[in-house]
């Protein structure tokens, strides 16, 4: 179901997303489906090529894989090629069936769906230059910086998802100040409401530390910031 309405508190929000079913890009199954039908000839580097396409699915997955080993450490599956490797072929064609899309439940809000498709492709621009970042630098975790990078803003993403007036509503704001926004038509900020999610759903600790200014200085951190700063504002 669609929220119409905030929700009074940043804790309502948590669970009211923590409930709901995240979809994918159609693009997404229309690529992953096939391989259902030949499973001996996927692998998890095979599969993890379209997961790591789709922020939504990447979150979805990371999400699952967590839950099922709830007593490892956060960082023990920081990447998706990691999270199938642990989980198995067979197992994720088992919890990931065929999965609503996108374009399915924002087909009559074409604006919120659009809305959507730009801050993935914000998504993927960042990913790209933080992978090129860290490359550069030489740094041995460039897929999870990558990644960290394409995940920097699953919760807005979830919010045009779940929430898609509310993120019209929001796009729409005269507000110069995103957080004052966000706190003016949502009650909460985005920030506060992903890293609520992070822990919950057990995420990379890098997505943590984007949000803790003890580690501002992390050269990582600051490698996935300025990645999306570009992004949001490319040249």
């Amino acid at each position: 179901r669609r929220l119409e309405q905030a929700l009074p508190n940043l804790a309502a929000w948590a669970a009211h997303f923590e409930r709901a079913e995240i979809p994918v890009l159609g693009d997404t199954t229309a690529a992953i489906e096939p391989m259902r039908l030949n499973e001996d000839a996927v692998d998890a580097h095979l599969i993890s090529e379209q997961v790591d396409a789709d922020p939504l699915l990447t979150v979805k997955l990371l999400a699952h894989v967590a839950t099922l080993h709830s007593t490892r450490r956060t960082t023990d599956t920081e990447t998706t090629t990691e999270a199938l490797v642990l989980l198995g072929i067979s197992p994720f064609f088992r919890a990931f069936g065929p999965q609503p899309t996108v374009e399915d439940g924002l087909c009559d809000m074409p604006e919120a769906l659009e809305g959507l498709r730009g801050l993935i492709r914000q998504a993927h621009r960042a990913a790209d230059l933080a992978q090129g970042f860290a490359v550069q630098r030489q740094d041995p975790d460039v897929a999870v910086i990558r990644e960290a990078a394409l995940l920097h803003d699953f919760a807005h993403m979830l919010l045009w998802c779940h929430a898609p007036r509310l993120a019209l509503q929001l796009s729409h704001s005269e507000l110069d100040d995103p957080v004052a926004a966000q706190r003016q038509v949502l009650g909460i900020d985005l920030a506060a409401l992903q890293q609520a999610l992070v822990r919950a759903w057990h995420l990379p600790e890098l997505l943590l530390q984007l949000a803790d200014e003890r580690h501002a200085a992390s050269s990582q951190v600051r490698n996935v910031t300025l990645a999306v700063r570009l992004a949001r504002h490319p040249l």
